[in-house]
């Protein structure tokens, strides 16, 4: 029986080489052709703020921007992709300063928690998704459940998730958790165990007990949480409403906060809701106040002045009080008005403070106050406050649309135009200022070379309509582009909105 030879003829050897090396290279030029893109012949809307560029080519490659210049002008290789924007607008991918991606529940959220506490992990990544699902390809998250959010953050940076790039602060310094007192106003002797028990994971031993601390025992403190891993910190400057309005930390102790932040290279923010705390604050250093429009009261014009001398970054909750949810506040005083126009004075400062509240007194301030940050020329991002909220089967009715994954980002920038930017403004804003915001700049937030390829390409000119900002074609994170229409790839909470 005649038996296979176990050694190749050179010519064999040489022909299954030359197929070997054939198939690599092959291999490689694939890998290629799916990590590097042209958008030809597009208008280009960088996010610095000059004027637009016709005709451009925006060359990617491995998740960075490698080349840029007018259409004709660039060397492509065979292996890019080539994507038509004719008639179309490239922007950097928007950046969301503010959302709360966990659940973290309050008093009328416990079922929500209960239920669906062990699946936090997941309902983050739903939650981002759904941003970047609207060409929002940055977040950062200032308030919520820290290990789900980083375990989120971590997978999506490594490459093991889809999403936007993450930031997260998790526990507000100074605030006990969701059932807290500083939070929701519940007294801890009304609370469960469960309850307790997840105040503590959410306030990750910097709650309630560090606005008595000392500036040392603070310190230390303060350290022990940066080294769990937080991207920044925002502490609370008051507790969590406008009234009452009880200021947290001492001028001392802000400074403490602030400056192991920055020892760090971290960003340093803060939620207050009276103007002396939001001053305190500023004294303090910080870098950027979230909502800053949201006060008991009107602002002082030296506050203002300060805030706008020190390039305080004010990052705006625009989405709550413009459009359809002003005309809805409007409709509302007005019927509160015909309401009260022959009923008695109020007899208590109680009765004063809900008739106010009938009246929409706060959306009032609120509104007043955004306009006239702006017009002072404050440093303006987009905040949103985008969060969870109930899980859908606990909802008595739909939860507000301004305050969704995604859509808020966009109705937060369409409102910055209506309390006085201009489209270009906002889009800078939205882009280039969400970025200093996350001291990204160097790395993303503005379509440059070199810059990561976070690129939002629309279909009709967003100076002409803000509106137009909703008319997105592609998304891009870097370098990806990604397919929107399966987000999130996991449904829990979403509804479809």
């Amino acid at each position: 029986m005649k038996t296979r030879s176990l050694f190749l003829k050179p010519c064999s050897l040489l022909l299954a080489f030359g197929l070997v090396m054939s198939l690599a290279v092959s291999s490689q030029a694939e890998t290629k052709r799916r990590h590097a893109y042209a958008i030809k012949n597009v208008t280009l809307i960088d996010g610095n703020g000059g004027k637009p560029q016709r005709n451009q080519s925006v060359w990617v490659e491995n998740g960075v921007i490698k080349g840029l210049g007018k259409a004709g002008s660039l060397s492509l290789p065979d292996y890019v992709q080539v994507i038509d924007g004719r008639g179309k607008y490239l922007l950097p991918g928007f950046i969301d300063t503010n959302v709360h991606a966990s659940i973290y529940g309050n008093a009328r959220r416990k079922e929500t928690v209960v239920k669906y506490g062990e699946r936090n992990d997941e309902l983050v990544l739903e939650f981002v998704q759904r941003q970047l699902k609207r060409g929002v390809t940055t977040v950062r998250d200032s308030y919520g459940s820290l290990m789900p959010l980083m375990k989120v953050r971590d997978d999506i940076e490594s490459g093991k998730a889809i999403g936007p790039r993450m930031l997260v602060a998790g526990n507000i310094i100074g605030w006990g958790g969701p059932f807290s007192l500083t939070f929701s106003l519940i007294k801890e002797s009304d609370l469960t165990l469960f309850q307790q028990k997840w105040n503590d994971s959410i306030a990750q031993g910097v709650g309630e007990e560090t606005m008595d601390m000392g500036p040392e025992e603070l310190r230390k403190t303060i350290n022990e949480y940066l080294d769990k891993g937080p991207n920044f910190l925002k502490y609370g400057g008051t507790s969590h409403f406008g009234y009452p309005s009880l200021i947290g930390f001492s001028p001392r102790t802000q400074k403490v906060i602030v400056e192991e932040a920055h020892k760090r290279g971290l960003v340093a923010e803060t939620h207050a809701t009276s103007p002396e705390a939001l001053r305190m604050a500023v004294e303090a250093g910080i870098d950027l106040i979230q909502h800053p429009e949201i006060l008991s009261r009107r602002y002082p014009q030296d506050l203002i002045d300060m805030i706008v001398e020190k390039d305080v970054i004010c990052a705006m909750r625009s989405n709550t009080f413009t459009g359809d949810m002003w005309k809805k506040h409007e409709k509302r005083r007005n019927a509160a008005l015909a309401a009260f126009k022959n009923a008695s004075a109020p007899k208590t400062t109680a009765e004063q403070r809900a008739r106010n509240g009938r009246l929409g007194q706060f959306y009032e301030i609120e509104r007043h106050n955004a306009i006239r940050l702006i017009k002072a020329g404050c440093r303006v991002t987009i905040a949103t406050d985008n969060y969870q909220g109930k899980a859908p089967e606990f909802r008595k009715s739909p939860k507000s649309i301004d305050q969704e994954a995604g859509i808020g980002s966009l109705l937060a920038i369409e409102g910055l135009v209506e309390l006085g930017m201009s489209e270009m403004e906002a889009i800078v804003a939205a882009t280039k200022n969400g970025a200093i915001a996350a001291r990204g700049l160097e790395e993303f937030g503005t379509v440059e070379l070199g810059k990561s390829a976070d690129l939002l390409l629309l279909d009709a000119n967003p100076l002409k309509d803000i509106r137009n900002i909703r008319k997105q074609s592609m998304v891009m994170a870097k370098g990806r582009v990604i397919n929107v229409e399966k987000l999130p790839e996991q449904v829990i909470f979403y509804t479809g909105v």
